[in-house]
């Protein structure tokens, strides 16, 4: 893979003006989370949410997203954790409310890693719990590999050091094609198609919804993926490393829940076993009726997540 840059240490970035926590909704009480935003050292605003009390002592959680998901995908989840820490969620640049980067080929492993690193620094975190579901898991290894000290815990949904050939070819098929849709209903179909039938026990108002969160409606009325095109350029002409496990070894004496859907076609079960045999002290647990990725509002998934957390 093509580096970008090295990952510079926390230390190197300077914390922002502290975000406001002060305002109340119309009705006099606290909403569920802020809407902040920090610059990166690039100049882009990168957006995040801002869930539970600040003040708490317990280690805070930051949810990061799959390749073309956001913020909003984790809602559920963070106002679920929130109830005893802080947690935080970001739009990957190039997605939800943040900046689109001018230079599609900044768009790379390294430079999310650089923008994680940026945003705990921005909000004076030494460590956190880090959530990542795809991309966001892809990450958190990169960030064990060159940055553990930020790293108190992960939680690895739906992603291993190996992608699987179909999930591999799949994605290729299917990510960052300029497809539109006259109504979130037919996105949400679309969707649903996409990943063959691999998720279960979901209505169509279920795809409907989450449509909303991978698309956004735009200027001329139209339904389309909610971020950069040129991510998409990115992901498609740019190399990846295939094999990841040199940064999974990264992982070895840090905490780790990996959670995987039933139906994945990203995460096979030979790689999932092979991941415990690599780190024996993992936390695995298989949800059933998802593909990729677990939404992490199942109850299968928050009662893994609540017993990962319980041990900070």
């Amino acid at each position: 893979m093509a580096e970008y840059s090295s990952l510079t240490s926390t230390a190197a970035f300077m914390k922002l003006a502290a975000p406001n926590r002060e305002g109340a909704n119309k009705w006099g009480t606290m909403p569920d989370f802020t809407e902040e935003n920090f610059k990166t050292r690039d100049g882009l605003s990168i957006y995040y949410r801002d869930y539970g009390e600040p003040k708490t002592t317990a280690m805070p959680v930051l949810i990061l997203s799959g390749s073309t998901s956001n913020s909003r995908s984790a809602d559920t989840v963070a106002k679920h954790i929130a109830k005893g820490r802080r947690v935080l969620s970001m739009d990957w640049r190039g997605h939800g409310h943040s900046d689109w980067d001018p230079d599609y080929k900044n768009y790379l492993y390294e430079t999310d890693a650089e923008d994680v690193l940026e945003l705990l620094a921005h909000e004076g975190m030494a460590s956190a719990i880090l959530i990542g579901s795809s991309r966001g898991g892809i990450i958190s290894m990169h960030l064990a590999d060159s940055n553990p000290e930020v790293l108190a815990g992960v939680v690895l949904n739906d992603i291993a050091p190996v992608v699987a050939p179909a999930g591999r070819a799949r994605l290729q098929r299917t990510v960052g094609y300029a497809d539109d849709y006259d109504s979130f209903e037919d996105a949400g179909v679309a969707w649903r198609d996409s990943h063959g039938g691999g998720v279960e026990g979901l209505s169509a108002d279920d795809f409907t919804r989450i449509a909303k969160v991978y698309f956004r409606k735009n200027d001329e009325g139209r339904i389309v993926a909610d971020c950069d095109p040129g991510y998409a350029r990115a992901f498609r002409e740019i190399p990846r490393m295939s094999d990841l496990w040199s940064k999974f070894e990264g992982l070895k004496p840090i905490p780790v829940l990996a959670l995987r859907g039933a139906n994945s076609d990203i995460v096979d079960v030979e790689t999932f076993k092979q991941m415990a045999e690599v780190k024996p002290d993992i936390q695995q647990a298989t949800i059933p009726g998802r593909a990729h990725c677990p939404f992490l509002d199942e109850p299968e998934s928050l009662t893994a997540i609540d017993a990962f957390l319980a041990q900070y």
